[in-house]
């Protein structure tokens, strides 16, 4: 009796821990499945972001065209032609609102959760100034679309970027440089700013504060070219051919020849050389000759399009090869998502696959945007951060007061990370620590970023 008293008491106990084992992995797969449905979401809200991008670039790609056509059948045509650059603006403009919407509802579909903070952020973006030489209301209509945007509950929200325009970066507009005191992870500073740990003073050691950018992803990162008539259709080598070949290969119909030019010696046409002086902003290029045609084209932004440096071979681990005619950066959207404690960040972009050619071989947006796919978060052509309205807020309204004068905000978490830089015991502290074991310090790989995720792989 004593004997079955004990087998069924060992049983009782068995069961509790079956139970509770049970439960665990319940627990694991909840959370488990839980992150891959977000990141499943954070996949197909970004690519849904991109096909808007994709539109975006076709739709200014086909306004060139329509530009090229009309300006080689008649000069005349050049005041109508210089109207479709406000068109082109509003495209860039338009389109990136648009992709959030889009991406927003995808996440939502998903069943992930609502970000309130994206709201805060979309109504603080409404009230920053617009850049110079959009056309005349471009920034009330901005300020309109953002309020109407932060009114709507959304799900999904572009990554940041933080441009530093200057040759000469400051810490003061690197997040890590604050997460690393924060977290006093002293390895960072043994790779990035060991010399200024041992020999910083006080903030003016940082120096002059360079402008800085924030950009939220909205834009199609492009360009403005001018320039005459002839030099773009007869004097740009090889530019008349690629223009006909995109054309044609998108069922548009063989460019004509630009006119020929004014014959020496004849009479010039009052009203085409009133109509062509329409066509320059007053100032806009002092170095012109006043009677020299010139007409606006909408390009790829410089500064981000071109050689993919990211996707060399041996920087970030890509599953399969990289197509060559995939091989250029530039537009790509980055979307962050939330469910729970899980945050997603997945980074896509529009290709162009008509033919063999790079399609940034002349700058000009020529269009045949036909394909979309998840690139590596590492790949992304600046550097990315997730939707942080504090951050921005320190950006744009404490760092510039602290360089200058030391002067640091209450309740802001990142001037709190500046107060305890600028005790010497703390900074004695990391510099003591790395004396020691600075030599046990491992630099973190590419794509390293898993804790927050990203997508690692692409096509």
């Amino acid at each position: 009796m004593a004997r079955r008293g004990q087998a069924i008491a060992l049983i009782l106990a068995l069961l509790v821990v079956f139970a509770a084992l049970a439960l665990w992995v319940a627990d694991i797969g909840l959370t488990v499945m839980g992150r891959l449905r977000t990141q499943d979401g954070g996949d197909a809200a970004a690519l849904a972001a991109a096909r808007w991008q994709a539109a975006g670039l076709n739709l200014c790609g086909e306004l060139n065209y329509i530009q090229a056509y009309m300006l080689a059948d008649d000069r005349e045509n050049a005041p109508a032609a210089q109207a479709l650059h406000e068109l082109r603006q509003r495209v860039g403009m338009v389109t990136p609102m648009l992709a959030l919407q889009s991406a927003s509802l995808v996440a939502a579909r998903n069943g992930l959760e609502a970000l309130p903070e994206a709201q805060s952020y979309l109504r603080m973006l409404a009230r920053v100034a617009m850049p110079q030489g959009l056309y005349e209301g471009a920034e009330a209509e901005l300020q309109e679309m953002l309020e109407h945007l932060a009114a709507q509950p959304l799900y999904a929200f572009p990554l940041t970027a933080v441009l530093n325009t200057s040759k000469n970066p400051t810490l003061l507009a690197e997040q890590d440089f604050y997460e690393a005191i924060l977290a006093r992870n002293w390895c960072w500073f043994w790779f990035n700013a060991y010399s200024f740990l041992q020999h910083y003073h006080d903030h003016r050691d940082f120096g002059a504060v360079p402008e800085l950018r924030t950009e939220p992803f909205w834009g199609l990162r492009l360009g403005e070219w001018a320039c005459s008539l002839e030099s773009l259709l007869t004097l740009t080598p090889g530019l008349p051919e690629a223009i006909d070949r995109r054309a044609q290969a998108l069922g548009h119909p063989p460019l004509p020849p630009p006119p020929p030019p004014p014959k020496a010696g004849e009479a010039p046409n009052p009203a085409r050389e009133e109509r062509e002086l329409e066509t320059l902003p007053p100032k806009a290029y002092p170095d012109r000759d006043p009677d020299e045609l010139l007409i606006r084209w909408t390009t790829f932004d410089e500064a981000q399009w071109g050689e993919w440096e990211a996707m060399a071979p041996g920087v970030l681990p890509l599953a399969g090869t990289l197509k060559e005619r995939y091989d250029y950066a530039g537009c790509n959207i980055a979307i962050s998502v939330r469910q729970g404690e899980t945050t997603w960040l997945a980074v896509a972009k529009p290709f162009g696959s008509l033919d063999e050619e790079n399609p940034t071989t002349y700058r000009l947006v020529l269009g045949g945007f036909d394909a979309v796919r998840l690139i590596p978060v590492d790949a992304g052509d600046t550097d990315l951060r997730g939707m942080d309205v504090a951050w921005i807020d320190h950006l744009r309204n404490h760092v510039v007061p602290y360089a200058e004068r030391g002067l640091l905000a209450d309740g802001c978490r990142y001037c709190r990370a500046l107060l305890l830089w600028g005790n010497p015991a703390f900074r004695q502290q990391a510099i003591d620590w790395l004396a020691l074991y600075g030599n046990t310090c491992r630099r973190p790989r590419p794509g390293g970023k898993s804790d927050t995720g990203g997508v690692r792989y692409a096509h």
